[in-house]
C-alpha cells in the first residue's frame, strides 16, 4: 500500500523575548526576566508544513502474516521555527527550537 499525508498548520503564538525600542535584547538571567508578557501572543513563528509518506507490503504465509512497513516523515526537510529563546551560549542571541527534518522509521511486523 502507499499513503501520502499532508499538514498544514498556523503558526505557533508566543511570549516573545524581551527587547528595547530598537529591537535588541533586554533580557536579565540575573533576575530571571526573559519575556514581555505585555506582548505576550501577538506575533506568530512560521506556518507549519508537513508531508509524510508511507510505503507498506504484507505478505501471507501458512499461520502468519508478515508486514514490512516504511514511513518518511517530513519528506520535504522542512525546520520550521516551532518556539524561541534566549541563547546564554552567545551574548545578545536568541535562539530557535526547530522541528525534525527528514524522519526515516521502518518497522516488521508479524501477525500470528
Amino acid at each position: 500500500s502507499l499513503n501520502a499525508k499532508v499538514f498544514l498548520g498556523g503558526g505557533k503564538k508566543y511570549i516573545p523575548l524581551r527587547r528595547t525600542s530598537e529591537g535588541d535584547l533586554a533580557v536579565d538571567p540575573v533576575q530571571h526576566l526573559f519575556f514581555d508578557y505585555q506582548k505576550a501572543y501577538d506575533n506568530k513563528l512560521d506556518d507549519l508544513y508537513q508531508v509524510t509518506a508511507a510505503v507498506s507490503y504484507k505478505w501471507n504465509k501458512k499461520r502468519s502474516t508478515h508486514e514490512l512497513f516504511v514511513n518518511l516523515d517530513n519528506v520535504t526537510n522542512r525546520t520550521n521555527r516551532i518556539s524561541e529563546y534566549f541563547d546564554d551560549s552567545k551574548p545578545n542571541s536568541v535562539g530557535y527550537v526547530k522541528q525534525f527534518g527528514i524522519f526515516p522509521n521502518v518497522m516488521y511486523r508479524v501477525y500470528l
